[in-house]
């Protein structure tokens, strides 16, 4: 699309969510999506386009620009770019709401990642809220530990929630949703900030136009343009940015 050569595509977000950006990022005519390692690798403007959780946006700063993000087909967001992360706890638990879950064993996914992280911190204000918290590494994982008693409960990005429950219908008698955090802006598409206006109108025009049944299977209905992340910019300002090395899991 570019002209001299196809646009670097990289995923920064949850691994079940790959085939849907593999899927995206051919469909823009890139050459073979890349799988990111830590957020920060966005700082060096090799990669054109990246599908990275909010917080990394809001880090780096204008080294990258979102353009876009996922609809997906919830009917509870109302066509609007938004997600929630869903507050699951083993089934047989006594938990019914994120409040009996003071003092409890909590698995975060990453400190990259809004929507098993931040958005968390957020509502309880401080990690001593919880007894222990888990660093799980991403959603799956961490609703792997839930299911099997190893922590008491973590907030799951409701996208890959719906996925885990279809492709493991048996973890829908094993886990159950107490509560609902957000909605919150979606994950963002984000460009390069030196990516050229030329370029950067083709790529928008093309994820506009995405629609059909390899969106859908992911639970993405189409894309918009990027909404505002001034709420995420708001909570992160009042916290350190992390440093030490972390993938974005969404």
């Amino acid at each position: 699309m570019s002209g001299t050569r196809p646009l670097r595509f990289a995923t920064f977000l949850a691994p079940g969510l790959r085939p849907l950006y593999q899927h995206v990022a051919e469909a823009c005519g890139a050459g073979p999506l890349v799988d990111g390692g830590d957020w920060r690798e966005l700082a060096s403007g090799e990669v054109d386009v990246a599908f990275v959780c909010s917080p990394p946006l809001v880090w780096l700063d204008g080294v990258v620009e979102a353009i876009a993000a996922p609809v997906l087909t919830d009917p509870r967001f109302g066509g609007l770019p938004l997600y929630t992360s869903e507050v699951v706890v083993a089934a047989e638990s006594s938990y019914r709401s994120l409040a009996d879950l003071a003092g409890a064993r909590w698995a975060v996914n990453e400190p990259s990642s809004w929507s098993g992280y931040w958005v968390t911190l957020a509502r309880v204000g401080d990690w001593a809220y919880f007894g222990q918290v888990v660093e799980a590494g991403f959603h799956q994982r961490a609703l792997r530990m839930v299911a099997e008693g190893a922590v008491d409960g973590s907030a799951i990005d409701c996208q890959v929630l719906a996925l885990e429950l279809r492709e493991r219908p048996e973890l829908a008698e094993r886990i159950r949703v107490v509560e609902t955090l957000g909605p919150s802006p979606s994950q963002p598409v984000v460009v390069r900030s030196s990516l050229d206006a030329e370029t950067r109108a083709r790529l928008l025009d093309r994820l506009l136009a995405l629609r059909g049944p390899a969106l859908e299977r992911y639970f993405v209905e189409r894309f918009l343009p990027a909404p505002s992340y001034a709420p995420v910019a708001a909570e992160l300002s009042r916290r350190p940015r992390p440093e030490a090395p972390a993938r974005s899991g969404g």
